[in-house]
């Protein structure tokens, strides 16, 4: 029967990638870190947005992340070298594997960084402008995510969009606004309510949200 599998698969080794002329054990084991480290980036970022999200508006985030990301694609040159891939491993999965190496090791430097950041530390109560709230667009109300716009620097008119709970999204009395409704209309418009922040002060010096909470003394 012909050979059906691609002309870049490197000879002597089968289809889950084990060369049979190794040592197996090594081989698992390594194949095991690898995709401990591409699957545990995401995750553990994952982790530290629910948790420990961090007080930055959201151009920061994209620079921030786009930055890491472009840093550490450029790095795989230096750790991974092209000649340690299969020879004729077509350029897009090259390319495929080094930006899968960069998301991954970007999740890592992000998520460590927020834990070390936000793990333990103490919080406190800030009052806050809120401009307007929003909603997402699933026909049933119970799987909508509630959003209020809220400028939570000091002297600031930036806007930030943060996730709010039911109630509390409710107990605020400001327009709704439609989802894509531009930054600098939002942080030209007035200041409708108040809402209570609960921040932690991060030990790295950057602040991060735990709740958002109505000014009401009854409020848990």
């Amino acid at each position: 029967m012909a050979d059906l599998g691609p002309s870049w698969w490197p000879a002597g080794l089968n289809r889950w990638g084990v060369d049979s002329s190794k040592p197996l054990l090594p081989q698992v084991v390594s194949s095991l870190a690898q995709l401990a480290f591409i699957l545990g980036g995401p995750i553990i970022m994952l982790v530290m947005v629910e948790v420990w999200p961090p007080l930055v508006s959201d151009r920061t985030v994209y620079a921030t992340g786009l930055g890491a990301m472009v840093a550490f694609f450029l790095l795989s040159f230096a750790v991974v070298p092209g000649r340690s891939l299969p020879p004729k491993l077509p350029t897009i999965m090259r390319i495929m594997y080094r930006l899968g190496l960069a998301l991954a090791a970007t999740g890592w430097l992000l998520g460590v960084g927020g834990i070390v950041n936000g793990c333990g530390t103490p919080v406190a109560q800030r009052d806050v402008p809120v401009v307007a709230k929003h909603e997402t667009l699933q026909r049933d109300p119970g799987r909508r995510t509630l959003y209020v716009s809220l400028r939570p620097w000091p002297g600031s008119r930036e806007v930030l969009d943060w996730g709010a709970r039911r109630r509390v999204y409710d107990a605020l009395e400001v327009p709704i606004t439609g989802i894509h409704t531009p930054r600098s209309q939002l942080e030209a418009m007035p200041q409708s309510a108040t809402a209570r922040l609960v921040i932690g002060h991060g030990r790295l010096g950057l602040e991060w949200i735990k709740a958002v909470r109505t000014t009401s003394p009854a409020e848990p």
